[in-house]
């Protein structure tokens, strides 16, 4: 073989070799690879994807849900206006003669008076029975219609029955003892028709 036909033949060595095979890869990822789209090359812009519409009975199903809610509320709302309405009605029966007994107290008092005047300067004639027995009954009427006298004298002080007017020293009472009633107090059925004014006692002197 000449010099001439030596220079033409190739020489493979491992390091040519490599160098073939990595064109070759670098070939077939080049064909397998798409090519970028870019928007508007081919004249249209791409579009985001369009929201679901609401499933018509999945809305039905919330609104009647809602409604029945509603009407759960409203028929609650009644009930306690119709229990609200009977207690007030029943408080208005049960206490609808409360101003009028009241009214009557004063007049009572005053006739109480008069018949502790006469014991005191001991008067006794037919007005003085007279007035006795028209206290009798105004009593009686009192009690039938569910008023009640406070008991007062005596009894540890109250502020829910009684009104103190004045608190003294007591001797031998105990603190915060009625020791003295200078008014009658009065419950109507359940409810304090009137409180009974005192003096209290504010316990032993040192």
């Amino acid at each position: 073989m000449s010099e001439q036909d030596a220079s033409k033949v190739k020489i493979i060595t491992p390091e040519t070799k490599t160098s073939g095979q990595e064109r070759e890869k670098a070939i077939e990822e080049h064909k397998r690879t798409e090519p970028m789209k870019v928007a508007g090359a081919e004249g249209a812009e791409a579009k985001a994807p369009a929201e679901p519409e609401p499933d018509p009975l999945e809305a039905a199903r919330k609104e009647a849900e809602e409604n029945r809610d509603r009407w759960i509320r409203s028929v609650a709302e009644l009930e306690n206006y119709k229990k609200r309405t009977l207690q007030e009605r029943s408080n208005l029966l049960k206490y609808r003669n409360e101003e009028l007994l009241r009214d009557f107290l004063p007049v009572l008092d005053n006739m109480e008076r008069a018949l502790a005047h006469c014991d005191e300067t001991g008067r006794s004639d037919s007005l003085t029975e007279g007035v006795c027995l028209v206290v009798g009954m105004f009593r009686d009427i009192l009690e039938r219609y569910g008023v009640k006298e406070i008991k007062a004298k005596g009894e540890p002080f109250d502020p829910h029955l009684h009104e103190a007017i004045a608190r003294v020293p007591g001797g031998n009472n105990p603190v915060n003892m009625v020791i003295e009633e200078l008014e009658k107090g009065y419950m109507y059925q359940d409810r304090l028709l009137r409180p009974a004014k005192v003096v209290v006692s504010a316990g032993g002197t040192d």
